[in-house]
């Protein structure tokens, strides 16, 4: 498989994650921690943990859900710092609960975009139990327990307990266990970030929003060109999200981060990246008008 574009993807996030650590360190006046002030999350939480709407950080919350609106769940891919852990250290392994065990059967392969519905919308209910669960628990303890589990929340913590460290020569207990439960969220649990994470219920939403409206650009293939009928499954295997470009649909749409990896590796470079909805397949009767049909 190619690993070009996966490249370009872990230097963008790494770039980021150098400039929010720069500036967390500039006279002190842009702690790290504020970051997840634009967290829906981390909104809906601190709500829930104090029995009031925090309506300061509302702003932030809206701005990054018009973004993640205009440019689909690009953000999971090319900045989320979790990710770039696992595209620096997991490979390209496809997420999944337990990660993914095999190709799925043929039989459901065949079912098309109806397996790719029922997928994508547990995925959603789980992440949505998730997140009710987790604000029951803030409500009770008065916390947002979820910035302590978040992996996003744990990158940070890792770098202020590496920052304790060599700065500060402090170092704490934090060094040992953030990272224990960061790498047994993104390694063990390889679905973690699109089954269970909160986060991805708020995107997913957005993202069904996007889909169903057909709005922006999202890789298509081109039925002129695409060799899926021969038997080619290249752009879903490489997919992390497991997505046949080739026979897209609404269902799949949303769950699309644009890694972009099933542009950089289809053998006959029929997937682009194009704007509004795909054309739905023409079923064989429509493809071959002599073809007589049959009654029913």
């Amino acid at each position: 498989m190619k690993t070009r574009m996966r490249t370009i993807r872990i230097l963008v996030a790494a770039g980021v994650l150098v400039l929010a650590v720069v500036a967390a360190h500039l006279d002190g006046s842009a702690a790290i921690g504020t970051l997840c002030a634009l967290c829906p999350v981390g909104f809906v939480q601190i709500a829930a943990a104090s029995g009031s709407v925090p309506w300061g950080l509302l702003p932030g919350v809206l701005a990054v859900l018009v973004i993640v609106f205009l440019i689909g769940r690009a953000f999971c891919s090319w900045l989320c710092p979790s990710q770039l852990l696992k595209n620096i250290f997991g490979g390209h392994t496809p997420r999944g609960i337990l990660g993914r065990s095999g190709k799925a059967p043929l039989s459901d392969r065949a079912a098309g975009c109806a397996s790719c519905a029922s997928a994508s919308g547990a995925s959603l209910r789980t992440q949505g139990l998730v997140l009710a669960v987790l604000l029951v628990v803030s409500i009770a303890v008065g916390f947002p327990v979820f910035c302590l589990l978040c992996p996003i929340g744990l990158v940070f913590g890792t770098l202020w307990a590496l920052n304790r460290v060599f700065v500060l020569l402090q170092p704490g207990w934090e060094l040992i266990v953030f990272p224990l439960m960061l790498l047994a969220e993104l390694f063990l649990f390889k679905r973690w970030c699109s089954s269970i994470c909160p986060l991805g219920f708020f995107f997913g939403l957005v993202g069904k929003a996007r889909a169903k409206l057909g709005f922006g650009a999202r890789p298509q293939a081109d039925c002129s060109t695409c060799i899926s009928k021969e038997g080619c499954r290249t752009c879903s295997t490489v997919c992390p999200e497991d997505i046949d470009v080739a026979h897209p649909g609404t269902a799949t749409l949303d769950s699309c981060t644009f890694c972009l990896d099933c542009v950089e590796n289809c053998p006959t470079k029929s997937i682009k990246l194009k704007a509004g909805a795909p054309k739905p397949e023409a079923s064989p009767a429509a493809l071959d008008p002599e073809e007589p049909a049959i009654e029913r």
